[in-house]
């Protein structure tokens, strides 16, 4: 049952993590991978708490249901966005993330604007792609702070992660045309 109380534990959590994205951005600009590593982790924390905490206290509201994965990716989009202009990611990395991101929320407002029945259920494609996409963004500080896990592996990281956010990006694009089609003749 979702509650409509904006100022829960889940809530703030999830607050903590967007309030925590301009200082990993910070730390990555100015090459303090180390640091940016620690806030990762800690946002990384908070993610996991605020689901578990909604969960298990019925504490889920529809703005949380809004707001966590806004916050994630915000998160996600906005390291990969500075290791792109920190030159740690190329280019066609960066703007397979941005337009795979871009049709994500176009398609997500159109739909409720259209329809107000939008319900954000990700799937396996887009769940592994994120995951590659955070590994990934992990993968770079990491050997920017230590040089590991090394520039080959980095290199299968950069384009596994590339393939799987093409792919998740023309599945959403599939996705929101049937959906729009099967609405459209309703």
């Amino acid at each position: 049952m979702m509650q409509d109380r904006i100022l829960n534990i889940p809530n703030l959590l999830t607050l903590a993590r967007i309030l925590i994205t301009p200082f990993i951005i910070y730390a990555i600009i100015e090459h303090q991978a180390v640091l940016a590593l620690i806030l990762m982790f800690i946002a990384g924390v908070t993610d996991m708490l605020d689901g578990a905490i909604a969960r298990y206290f019925n504490q889920r509201s529809t703005v949380g249901a809004y707001m966590d994965p806004l916050a994630d990716k915000l998160l996600l989009i906005s390291t990969i966005v500075t290791l792109y202009f920190i030159d740690q990611i190329p280019l066609y990395l960066f703007l397979a993330v941005v337009f795979r991101d871009l049709i994500i929320v176009v398609g997500a407002i159109t739909y409720e604007m259209i329809t107000h029945k939008l319900e954000m259920q990700p799937s396996i494609a887009s769940k592994i792609t994120t995951f590659l996409q955070i590994t990934l963004v992990l993968g770079v500080l990491s050997e920017m702070a230590w040089q590991v896990p090394g520039p080959d592996v980095l290199q299968v990281s950069i384009w596994l992660t590339f393939a799987l956010t093409c792919i998740s990006g023309i599945q959403y694009m599939i996705v929101w045309m049937r959906k729009a089609v099967s609405d459209e003749s309703k």
